[in-house]
């Protein structure tokens, strides 16, 4: 996009400022045009043949990744053919029909455009903006030389005008709130509020930007999938153990072999014992439709296993399964009373809870209330600026509830993965939703996970929802 950014500016630039480099520039268009030609490749093959799967995925999306990735491809073909005959009168023709396509393909599916008061959309506006004023200029002269119209500003004047519309909505701080409607929070809020009335399937428009943006909601919602779960008859404690699960379509039975990322990885799998003391996050890989992965558990006891996972054209999915290790053994529950000094400290860092009080299943449900960590170093009490991301985010949160054991899988506020390299914190905010159905009230294990200086560590508290 940059590439061919810097090649459509090329002629608006030169022909309004005199700048010393600006033979060399226009001479340089061709090369930027087959720069630009060359890392759409990769984006299509990284995108297109390797998260999707090729041409057998298409059938599994919705219609806006159809239409972005119809748009994207027309833009790529407009490109190739511009350089391949490489005429000025085409350049000036074609050159903004891939422009526009290549932009409505991000709005369409970039996830760094899920929340249009970011850095790089604004980055993106600024840079659009810039090409529309120098195009505008040479419109305004267009039309006063070649036409003989009277010496005005009109499309400079309308340029300006459309540019100060965006800046409002753009650079207002409110448009990043969780009530604005291209935030996906609102829409979650919308579907949580809607399970709460007893519709669990009220057929949410996924074409909305605010929904389909979001990686977890990206695909059809009434798809469900059924996952078969294998494991040796005799699990015993402190002992390598295989476990699989198969995954099926659940109206069709078919094995189901394609999958989306979610927070980078293919699955997510979640142990607990059944005294909720014990939790492990693990990531099973991946073989046609079965994931495998061998651990092994510290005790004998009742474990509860869950697992995250999003196939090609669906929503995430959450599965839950038992699984007895040892012999002979003693039903045991979770025991733990809700925490009344909200920070602890885990190795060398010390952790901090907030929420609201009391925590109101009816609130949460519905995304009413917020739950906030702040990290600090145990030795000196200074706060942790050097979160790094794990998995593609700040933090992971789970929680558990002590009697029925309903699983909860917590996304952060902020969903836009951060650069690989990025630092975050002292604060991670997460927004329970009750997504699934309402949450329940009672007894909840709060298990967090964090990254600071790539240290990762798990923090757990307990805390009533009533």
């Amino acid at each position: 996009m940059t590439a061919l950014y810097l090649a459509v500016l090329a002629t608006p630039l030169t022909s309004l400022i005199d700048l010393p480099f600006n033979k060399a520039y226009l001479e340089s268009k061709k090369a930027l045009f087959i720069a630009a030609i060359l890392f759409a490749f990769l984006h299509g093959y990284f995108g297109f043949f390797q998260e999707l799967g090729g041409f057998s995925g298409l059938g599994f999306l919705n219609n806006t990744y159809l239409v972005a990735i119809a748009l994207s491809f027309t833009a790529l073909c407009v490109v190739i053919f511009i350089t391949w005959r490489w005429q000025k009168w085409l350049i000036e023709r074609l050159i903004y029909i891939s422009v526009l396509l290549i932009t409505f393909h991000a709005l369409l599916l970039g996830t760094h455009f899920t929340n249009l008061s970011g850095q790089i959309p604004q980055l993106f506006f600024l840079c659009l903006s810039s090409l529309l004023v120098l195009e505008s200029i040479r419109l305004d002269k267009f039309l006063i030389t070649k036409l003989e119209l009277p010496r005005t500003s009109i499309a400079f004047a309308l340029v300006l005008l459309l540019i100060a519309l965006g800046a409002l909505y753009l650079f207002n701080p409110q448009s990043s709130t969780v009530n604005s409607p291209l935030n996906v929070h609102a829409a979650h809020i919308a579907i949580a509020k809607q399970a709460q009335a007893g519709n669990l399937n009220p057929g949410i428009n996924f074409n909305n930007p605010a929904i389909a943006n979001n990686p977890g909601l990206i695909g059809d919602r009434t798809l469900r999938y059924t996952a078969s779960f294998n494991h040796p008859d005799n699990v015993q404690p402190n002992q390598d153990t295989q476990l699989s699960f198969q995954v099926f379509n659940a109206s069709s039975g078919t094995e189901q072999d394609l999958f989306s990322f979610v927070y980078s990885k293919i699955m997510h799998l979640i142990i607990v014992d059944d005294t909720l003391t014990y939790f492990n996050h693990i990531h099973p890989t991946q073989e046609g439709s079965t994931f495998s992965i061998t651990t092994q558990f510290p005790h004998p006891g009742i474990y509860h296993l869950y697992i995250d996972f999003q196939p090609l054209g669906a929503i995430e999915q959450q599965l839950a399964f038992t699984l007895q290790v040892g012999d002979n053994l003693t039903p045991q529950k979770a025991t733990q009373k809700p925490d009344t000094n909200l920070t602890k400290t885990f190795g060398n860092y010390k952790v901090s809870l907030s929420y609201p009080s009391p925590l109101q299943a009816s609130q949460l449900s519905i995304g009413g209330q917020q739950m906030s960590f702040k990290i600090y170093n145990a030795q000196t009490g200074q706060p942790v600026t050097t979160l790094k991301p794990y998995l593609a985010a700040y933090g992971h949160l789970v929680l558990i509830n002590e009697s029925t054991y309903d699983y909860i899988h917590v996304h952060p506020t902020n969903i836009v993965p951060p650069a690989p390299d990025a630092n975050g914190g002292p604060e991670v905010d997460f927004l329970p939703l009750g997504l699934y159905g309402p949450i329940k009230p009672g007894i909840y294990r709060v298990f967090a996970q964090f990254n600071p200086d790539n240290n990762l560590f798990t923090s757990d508290f307990t805390v009533e929802v009533k």
